[in-house]
Parts: C-alpha cells; structure tokens; sequence
C-alpha cells in the first residue's frame, strides 16, 4: 500500500512539472506573434507573426508536455484516490513559480504574495485534514452512474459554459473577473479530466487483469469523449487568458480552481473522505475557504496593480 501510494506520488510531481513547463511553453508561443524576444518580450515585432499559434513548434511541444502530465495524471489514478490527485496539485502552485521565474522570467509582486499564500495555505489545510479520508468500496462505474453524478456532471459543464458566455459577451465586467475569467473557465473544464480518467484508467487495468472489458462500451466511449473535450476547451480556454495577461497570474488561478474543482468533484462523483469525522470536515471547508479567498484577492490585486502600470505609462 505504502509502495503504491509514493508511486502515485512520483508520478503526481513529474505530471506536475510538465505541466508547468506546457503552458509556460504555451505563453512563449503566444507571445512570438508580437515579439522577437517571446520571453522576455522587450523587441517588439514591426509585422506580426501571421503563422498560426497551434502550429508553431514549441506550442507543439507544450502539447506533448501537456499530454505527458495527462497520461501521468490517469496512471496516478489507479494509485490514489480522484480527491488526493486534486489536492496534491497545491505542489504544482509552488513549481509554477519557480518555472515561470526561469522560463519566462515573469514573478508576482510583493502585493500578490498574500493572496497566493492563502491560496497555497488553504489547499495544504485540505490536503491534511482530508488525507485519511475513507473511500468509497463501490467500483467507478457504480459511482459514475448515479444519477447524483451524473447530474452534478451535466452542472458543472453548464456552469463553466455559462460563465464563458457571460465573460465573451458581458464587456462592462470589472478587470479582475475578465483577467480571472479565461484561466477560471479552463480550470473548470479542465478539471472534468480526472473524473472520466479515473473511470478509463479503471476500465483498461481491469481489462488488462481479467482480459475482458468490465464497463459498458458506450460509457467507455462517452467518457473518452468527454475527456478528449475537456482537453481541447481548457487548452482553449487558458491560451486566451495567456495571450493576453501574465503567465504567472493566468497559471496560478487556472491551477487553483482545477485543484479546488479535482477535489469537489471526487468528495460528490466518488465519495471520496464519505467517513471524515466532523472536525476534519470543518478543517477541510476552512481550506477549501481559504483557497476560494486567495483566488479572488490575488484577481483583485492583479488588476489593480495593472491599472497601475498603466497608469504611470500614459
């Protein structure tokens, strides 16, 4: 069990680590229409780049890094439960800064610190109170077809297209919800990804163990599907925030809601921690909180300091 559990670990901090390098990967692409420099962003371009984004060879690259920390993601799956996956990515918070501060050489303010504190405090409280969380004995097509999940399901993919409606049509939103909104909707949809990936990586270990498939093959179906979708919108999603704001900023809130959203959405589709006593759920909702207030302080103190750059440049 112990063996097990630091493979999944392992597997968890290298997903990690390249997802970070993905879509710091993904920025540089994205700046290279504008500027000679794309890390540093200084030269800018007298004609932009006409070459389309997704086609370029190091969007290309962040796309293999990126499909890498999915894969890893799924095999971690079979490891742990959907919940410790969402909450181990608090890791990914304190990687990112460091591989944003190497790659693209771009560091929060002094003011963004608290924020992003909070952020990390709150998920690290979760991930203590919930880590002797009993799970559920029912197997993940038991739990995927319940009618509690799959409604909760068929919410949050309404919710997160909603917002997105909302934020393309919606221009009088204050600047902090349009500069959180791209990395928030991705980190939503991004965070379906494990659900369905939990019920694949069961599908095919099963398959591999009995040499017959266990799941009905229309489910199996839909759900690979469902995670190809979740794949291509959050990619979507979180270039538009990166094309437009600072990798740092769009990173951190992209990856506090997908860990946030990981979580919710193994306590409601899996029970995972159905057994936590009370004192534990009370710690886990204080971090849960805590995170959620982190998220939107660092939107706050992002756009004002924004507004503030701007200000001393005109």
């Amino acid at each position: 069990m112990i063996i097990t559990a630091i493979v999944g670990f392992c597997l968890l901090v290298l997903a990690q680590v390249s997802s970070s390098l993905s879509m710091n990967f993904q920025k540089i692409a994205q700046s290279q229409t504008n500027f000679k420099d794309p890390r540093h962003c200084k030269q800018k371009r007298k004609i932009p780049l006409t070459s389309t984004v997704c086609l370029r060879p190091l969007f290309l690259i962040a796309i293999i890094l990126s499909a890498s920390a999915s894969i890893l993601d799924f095999v971690a799956l079979a490891f742990l439960p959907t919940s410790v996956v969402g909450i181990f990515a608090t890791l990914s918070i304190v990687i990112n800064l460091f591989v944003t501060r190497i790659v693209l050489f771009e560091s929060p303010t002094k003011s963004e610190m608290i924020p992003i504190i909070f952020i990390f405090l709150g998920c690290t409280i979760a991930l203590v109170s919930s880590v002797n969380g009993e799970t559920s004995e029912k197997t993940p097509p038991e739990l995927l077809g319940r009618v509690k999940s799959s409604v909760f399901i068929v919410f949050n993919w309404v919710v997160f297209i909603s917002i997105s409606v909302v934020l393309d049509r919606c221009k009088s939103l204050p600047k902090w919800a349009q500069q959180a909104g791209h990395p928030l909707i991705a980190g939503g949809l991004g965070a379906q990804l494990p659900v369905f990936g939990k019920y694949i990586a069961f599908a095919v270990t099963e398959y591999i163990e009995k040499n017959r498939l266990v799941v009905r093959p229309d489910c199996l179906v839909c759900a690979i599907c469902l995670c190809l979708t979740s794949v291509i919108v959050h990619i979507q999603w979180l270039n538009v925030g990166l094309k437009k704001f600072n990798a740092y900023y769009c990173i951190l809130i992209y990856q506090s809601v997908w860990c946030m959203c990981t979580i919710i959405n193994g306590i409601i589709v899996y029970d995972n921690n159905s057994k936590l006593s009370v004192d534990k759920w009370l710690f886990f909702i204080v971090g849960v909180g805590a995170a959620i207030f982190g998220v939107m302080a660092l939107a706050k103190t992002h756009a004002e300091h924004e507004c503030k750059v701007s200000a001393q440049k005109s």
